[in-house]
């Protein structure tokens, strides 16, 4: 099912737009001090940071950074915690992964998963059929940009920088959220999915093609090729519906507090993308070009 692979890209990757600018500074409405709203390709390591012109500089300027999610209390999960999110990957006691396929079906998804991480589907039947096609977008992933494994996040790094400067962090929503967008669908649907995965077995195509438009910051290709992706019920679920929460915490925010907000850039294109929105709420949003 095609929602349930964009679900996944736009979670791991996130989306861009031209004009070719990644960061944007927000003013106007009578504001003290500028925010700034980045965005982000998840999957790229933190030593990508020296190549978005302003970035640091604008950092330095802020005290917050405010993503989407508070990483940091992430890692201080508890126990309990950290159960409740692993069963939610995990299937339910009362169903097998097995059963969700026929013998073809079986046979087509183990020789895709022998080819991507050398393993054949019974060796995740503990797992639900999402955490099985975000296990192989990971691998895929190392496959494409090999330092992620051994090197910190752009999203996790500036928290943590942060941090360490002393400034206040945050989130726009919870991670509690974003699992519940991951997983909100059926294990029927999740099944699908990952067939279609295995079918079409373009993922590794794609997420090259969104990695190199991304570091090159060629916006306009990584945008079309997620609107010839989505229809317009997955842009308003994944996409339009955050993209209004977002705003609505921002305005309230900048007024008084001067913050970078470090989001998947998929949340900064289109009439309802983060940039259109605040101009709509008045402010001026302008890309930082330095």
């Amino acid at each position: 099912m095609k929602s349930l692979l964009v679900t996944i890209l736009l979670m791991v990757i996130g989306t861009l737009y031209a004009p070719a600018q990644l960061l944007w500074k927000i003013s106007g409405r009578g504001i003290e001090k500028p925010s700034y709203i980045l965005g982000t390709h998840h999957a790229v390591p933190f030593t990508y940071c020296d190549s978005i012109p302003g970035l640091m500089e604008a950092f330095e300027e802020v005290d917050y950074v405010i993503g989407e999610f508070d990483m940091i209390k992430m890692g201080e999960m508890t126990p309990v915690q950290m159960q409740n999110m692993q069963k939610r990957m995990m299937m339910p006691a009362d169903t097998t992964l097995l059963s969700l396929f026929n013998v073809e079906e079986k046979e087509l998804l183990d020789a895709y998963l022998k080819e991507t991480v050398g393993a054949e589907l019974q060796m995740f039947s503990a797992m639900k059929p999402m955490t099985i096609m975000v296990t192989v977008q990971n691998r895929i992933l190392m496959d494409i940009i090999p330092d992620i494994a051994s090197m910190t996040g752009i999203d996790k790094y500036m928290q943590t920088l942060a941090v360490s400067k002393g400034k206040s962090v945050g989130g726009l929503e919870t991670m509690e959220y974003q699992m519940s967008l991951l997983y909100g669908s059926s294990l029927e649907e999740q099944a699908d999915a990952l067939l279609e995965m295995a079918q079409n077995s373009n993922s590794k195509e794609l997420l090259i093609e969104l990695t190199a438009a991304y570091k090159s910051q060629n916006l306009d290709i990584l945008w079309n090729v997620f609107k010839e992706q989505m229809t317009r019920y997955e842009y308003d679920a994944l996409v339009s519906v955050r993209n209004r929460n977002w705003e609505k915490q921002i305005v309230e925010l900048v007024p008084a507090q001067s913050s970078l907000f470090v989001v998947g850039s998929g949340h900064l294109p289109g009439e309802k993308g983060m940039i259109t929105l605040l101009k709509q709420a008045g402010y001026n949003v302008e890309p930082i070009q330095k």
